[in-house]
């Protein structure tokens, strides 16, 4: 089973865009953390097509057996706090929620517009901040 990305990683040869689909070989200690984060999401996607997303000749900076960590960029697009509040619909939030790797539930519409870009504004800053300290071992 493979992992689909949910934001944009980087390690230090290749860029993984949002829903690209990491390679068996990915580093283990950089998949834990991105599980841990929710940046992840299983999916289960045969050998085949696995290798046909690397790409022939694509150096993916396994090779030289040293741990060298990776960056993981924020989300294109990250709103700030302010353009947040100023969505006007559970939908929109919702989707943007997802983008950043917050799932609101299906249930998601029986919950208040504030309720939501609140739980989505925590989630964020938590995200930021959380990231740092990971980043920072």
């Amino acid at each position: 089973m493979g992992y689909r990305t949910k934001v944009t990683v980087v390690t230090q040869e290749k860029i993984y865009k949002p829903g690209s689909i990491l390679p068996d070989d990915f580093s283990k200690p950089d998949l834990a953390f991105l599980k841990s984060k929710k940046f992840v999401e299983p999916a289960d996607i045969p050998a085949a097509c696995e290798e046909q997303e690397d790409g022939p000749g694509e150096d993916r900076g396994q090779e030289t057996g040293v741990f060298t960590g990776f960056d993981v960029m924020e989300p294109d697009g990250m709103k700030s706090p302010d353009e947040i509040r100023k969505i006007r619909s559970k939908k929109e939030v919702a989707a943007y929620a997802k983008k950043i790797g917050l799932d609101l539930g299906e249930n998601y519409e029986e919950k208040s517009l504030k309720d939501l870009q609140d739980m989505t504004i925590d989630f964020q800053e938590e995200q930021v901040e959380g990231g740092a300290d990971e980043n920072g071992i």
